[in-house]
């Protein structure tokens, strides 16, 4: 258990005239991993330590360790100290105000992943890996990871925020091969939630999904390349909100001059019918939390409301900077990062569109499940590469197709969305930023876009 009294010591231990917060963390995972039916690997993971920042006249200094005690405590508020001092002045001022919380949270899932034998677990994933097996399936690989974290945050300006995260995580992909190429499909469950997140089918339909779904790839032609109308699933819709247009929400992307929503704030970016959400409340959620890693409560982020940009992410410092209310978006890995702008569930508002809408597309792709790509958020130009698509043909889903990507620039897309659908899903999957990764969800209905680049021969 963590100890309220390491943050009431580091808060003494702050000189006059400087900001400090410290981040206590307590973790434990767990790891299986099955190939063809097999385990692979099997491993446990504990850690635990703190992470310290102090703050003065625009410049931060930080420090971590694994060791949770006074003497640590003291010994890297020297380090941040050294290391304040050894800067330049900085020309940026701003000032930290932190939320007056005193909370301690108590886990609120129904079934604690602690207390489930790993046997359980181990049947969980083998049923996952065998449901994604068949005669047309060459290979496949399937995997459970948790990780549970208790946080302690504080600051020596009065607060202190005491929470639990709990993150199970199932993942399986299955692969095909015919004469031109080997393809695959995967498919994840996940949440900040306990066991039961999986209940008794859970394993069966993930696997059994993409097993169907890897099987008609067999087969498939590579689209040719040109421009379509195009028909996202909530997959790519999320894929789309989170890479390219949600990291050009994060504050300190506006800040450095490398969003292309800088100075748009009230703005038009895109047409009515276009609402983004960023919601952390969501319970259960991958990207779900009640408060940040700042000890910031968590609310919800209307980011675009019928078009028009409301809303960025911010820190406690991004929101001094720019003269907003902090909104609890300043999230860390583990104690050795500090806070950083970031994401938690993002996704396209589901809309009014009732009826079919691929029946007046004459010559379109469908679009199924994210693979990769890549985006500049100082231009907004992008690609996404899906699992697989679909031809469409005057109203009708025609055969499957693979290697289709999808090119464009953000703002353009925003603008080109002409249908969205009353439908929604949010998927599960990790963020990189900075060098470290957290748990998000991304998501939406299923939207269509009018002539745009899609990739492929």
């Amino acid at each position: 258990m963590l100890d309220e009294d390491l943050v009431r010591f580091f808060a003494s231990k702050v000189k006059t005239g400087f900001y400090g917060d410290i981040r206590l963390i307590e973790s434990e995972g767990l790891f299986l991993a099955v190939e063809n039916g097999e385990f692979k690997n099997v491993s446990r993971l504990r850690d635990c330590g703190f992470g310290i920042r102090l703050m003065k006249d625009g410049i931060w200094g930080s420090a971590s360790s694994n060791t949770l005690s006074k003497r640590a405590i003291v010994s890297a508020l020297g380090s941040a100290e050294s290391y304040l001092k050894a800067k330049l002045d900085s020309k940026i001022r701003f000032n930290i105000k932190p939320e007056s919380n005193t909370v301690n949270l108590k886990p609120t899932w129904k079934e604690d992943l602690r207390k489930v034998d790993i046997n359980k677990k181990s049947e969980l994933v083998l049923e996952l890996d065998n449901a994604a097996r068949g005669k047309k399936i060459i290979s496949t690989m399937s995997g459970y990871n948790e990780l549970i974290s208790q946080w302690m945050i504080g600051s020596n300006m009065g607060n202190l925020v005491s929470f639990y995260n709990s993150y199970p995580f199932l993942y399986v992909s299955a692969f095909v091969k015919d004469k031109n190429s080997v393809q695959s499909i995967s498919k994840t469950i996940g949440g900040n939630c306990g066991f039961e997140l999986f209940q008794s089918d859970a394993a069966q339909e993930l696997g059994a999904g993409a097993r169907k779904d890897a099987e008609n790839l067999i087969g498939a032609k590579v689209v040719k390349g040109g421009k379509y109308d195009v028909v996202l699933d909530p997959s790519m819709t999320g894929v789309y909100t989170h890479e390219a247009f949600g990291h050009a929400t994060e504050a300190d992307a506006v800040l450095a001059g490398g969003s292309i929503l800088e100075h748009k704030l009230d703005k038009k970016v895109g047409n009515d019918l276009i609402t983004i959400v960023d919601d952390p409340t969501i319970p259960g959620a991958a990207g779900s939390f009640v408060y940040d890693q700042e000890g910031t409560k968590a609310v919800k982020r209307v980011l675009v409301e019928n078009g028009t940009l409301k809303a960025y992410l911010n820190t406690l410092e991004t929101s001094n900077r720019l003269g907003l209310s902090p909104n609890g978006a300043a999230r860390s890995f583990n104690h050795t990062f500090n806070p950083i702008a970031r994401m938690s569930n993002t996704f396209i508002k589901p809309g009014d569109f009732k009826k079919d809408i691929i029946e007046d597309i004459k010559d379109g792709i469908s679009f199924y499940g994210f693979r990769y790509g890549y985006v500049d958020p100082a231009t907004g130009k992008f690609m996404f590469k899906s699992q697989c698509g679909r031809k469409i043909k005057n109203g009708k889903l025609g055969e499957f197709v693979r290697d289709v990507s999808l090119t464009g620039l953000t703002l353009d897309v925003l603008n080109k969305i002409d249908a969205v659908g009353s439908n929604f899903a949010l998927n599960p999957g990790d963020c990189g930023k900075g060098g470290q990764w957290v748990p998000v969800t991304s998501g939406g209905p299923t939207i269509r876009l009018r002539e745009m680049v899609v990739g492929g021969q």
